[in-house]
């Protein structure tokens, strides 16, 4: 046999053995609902409702992943941890508006109604405070309210609250927890907690004739609001949970919906389905441009975080660039995957951290800027010299570029810096726990580089730390207004803000970089093509 000969016959072979064994059998893609009744199939729901219970009676066979909150799953969803997502259609539809979240609904409709109730503490000061709720459920229901508040916020998302506050003077508090991150019913547009859910509480306002304060709460700690006696009603898009006891006591349904079941859309998916246009016709969804420089990004729609100086940084380094703001990376992340933004703006740690999550992202090459993170104060505060003093020995020592490195490693269990002292007074520390590998939450617990700084250097000081986690757009009014006596957010120093707070030495510095949607037509390094052509590369040199 010839050398050109035999050099095809095992390439040949080498192929027919990929393709028929070596990478296994691969899942089919999930299209149905009775498809999904498999081991093979893992199902994400939230923890803190009733999904769990209610998709095992309808899938028996298949896996159900919990999670904390939506948000932990539809992430899930994206990086292939679970094959579907079980939540209510109406908030599913309005947080990721499925024209272009990658997300395809195998069935509008499952067969489960989702019952949203009002979660209520027994021992509220307030009497006959579950009559009274269910009274005005029912009178909300015979007037036609509930179907006006329910029409109105799922077509007008970014309008001002439908109904209006009364003045009160009556000395009878009603505190109430949201999550505010469940849309149409309670979420955030433009610092205000808005939705139906909030339009409900100003009704039961002037029923009760009573004030009421908002509490914004943790999705899946809304239960323990109540068990701790630091809420007395969850208004949340909430349901019922396995978690009743004599601290929960719950409302008649003032919403009942449908839950739907989704799944992330790809090659294979989009092979078998495809979205669906406004006339309810299936289409391909529409192919995004590429992006490989800043010039490419002239007069694109870039993301950035409201109170940041990013969009000072995208103005000066990108051509007519249209700004979005918003309140945080999670969100900003999320619009990206959902093709509403071209790209978005971050710090470059923070954005190595997400491309772990969303491979299909990538960074440019081209920087924005460097800058030096600082740890805030208020004005004259007689904390700068100890703090500034802390920081400097932990750089002679090396122990900040320790911390650095902890969390850079891509490990699944990294703990936390936990405080093991009792310090002489407590330094309330603002931060904004939604920017990993900075500051974020890992089984439940805070965590991240600034985290473990901040502990570090109280230990130093021999103080307690307790964290105030806020949006970062208030983290220097809450300074201002001596509501916290430290910040640590990945914060920038610079002079605008120096004008009004005081910063420490700088204890980290990082560069700014534009993050956009992987371009189509790069191959991957790990591409089958590039394996492929190693092979033939490797029998070729044999030969030669």
């Amino acid at each position: 046999m010839s050398k050109s000969s035999f050099l095809r016959v095992f390439a040949f072979c080498a192929l027919f053995a990929i393709f028929s064994g070596c990478k296994g059998k691969s899942k089919e893609p999930l299209t149905s609902v009775e498809q999904a009744n498999s081991p093979e199939y893992t199902i994400g729901v939230e923890g803190t409702s009733s999904a769990h219970e209610s998709i095992a009676k309808i899938l028996p066979k298949a896996q159900i992943k919990q999670f904390p909150d939506l948000n932990s799953a539809y992430i899930a969803l994206q990086v292939g941890d679970i094959d579907a997502l079980a939540y209510n259609e109406i908030i599913l539809t309005h947080t990721f508006n499925d024209d272009g979240s990658g997300l395809i609904y195998i069935d509008k409709d499952i067969g489960i109604p989702t019952e949203i109730v009002i979660g209520m503490n027994n021992h509220s000061t307030i009497p006959n405070l579950k009559g009274i709720i269910n009274s005005l459920i029912d009178s909300l229901n015979a007037a036609g309210t509930l179907n006006e508040l329910n029409e109105h916020w799922n077509k007008n998302l970014k309008t001002n609250p439908l109904v209006s506050s009364s003045d009160m003077e009556s000395d009878q508090l009603l505190r109430i927890a949201t999550s505010a991150d469940v849309p149409p019913f309670s979420f955030i547009n433009n610092n205000q907690i808005i939705g139906l859910d909030i339009d409900l509480i100003k009704l039961l306002e002037n029923k009760l004739n009573v004030k009421t304060t908002i509490l914004k709460t943790e999705r899946h700690k809304l239960v323990d609001a109540i068990k701790n006696n630091e809420a007395d009603l969850i208004i949340s898009a909430f349901n019922k949970t396995n978690q009743s006891d004599n601290e929960i006591d719950y409302s008649k349904p003032y919403y009942i919906g449908k839950t739907a079941l989704v799944v992330r859309q790809d090659d294979s998916t989009k092979a078998i389905m495809a979205h669906k246009d406004a006339n309810g016709t299936y289409v391909e969804a529409p192919k995004s441009p590429d992006f490989y420089k800043l010039e490419d990004l002239t007069g694109r729609t870039i993301g950035v975080q409201t109170g940041t100086t990013l969009d000072e940084q995208v103005q000066q380094f990108v051509k007519l660039p249209h700004i979005q703001y918003f309140t945080n990376v999670v969100e900003m992340t999320k619009s990206l995957e959902q093709n509403n933004i071209d790209a978005i703006a971050l710090d470059h740690s923070v954005a190595e951290t997400i491309l772990k999550q969303h491979p299909k992202f990538s960074i440019l090459e081209e920087r924005l800027s460097k800058d030096e993170f600082g740890i805030a104060m208020g004005k004259n505060s007689p904390l700068k010299a100890r703090i500034d003093s802390s920081i400097n020995v932990l750089q002679q020592t090396g122990e900040i570029q320790r911390i650095k490195d902890k969390w850079s490693k891509d490990k699944p269990n990294i703990h936390a810096i936990r405080q093991n002292w009792i310090g002489d007074d407590t330094l309330i520390v603002g931060t904004e726990a939604q920017y990993a590998p900075y500051e974020f939450y890992q089984n439940d617990e805070l965590s991240g580089i600034d985290i473990d700084i901040m502990y570090t250097i109280g230990n130093m000081l021999n103080k307690n730390i307790k964290f105030a986690d806020m949006n970062f757009d208030v983290l220097i009014p809450s300074l201002v207004n001596e509501k916290t006596d430290l910040c640590i957010a990945a914060m920038s120093i610079t002079e605008e803000r120096s004008n009004s707070i005081d910063f420490s030495i700088p204890y980290d510095k990082n560069e700014y970089v534009i993050v956009v949607r992987t371009p189509q037509n790069i191959p991957s390094s790990d591409s089958d093509s590039g394996f492929f052509s190693k092979i033939f590369q490797g029998i070729q040199s044999w030969f030669d």
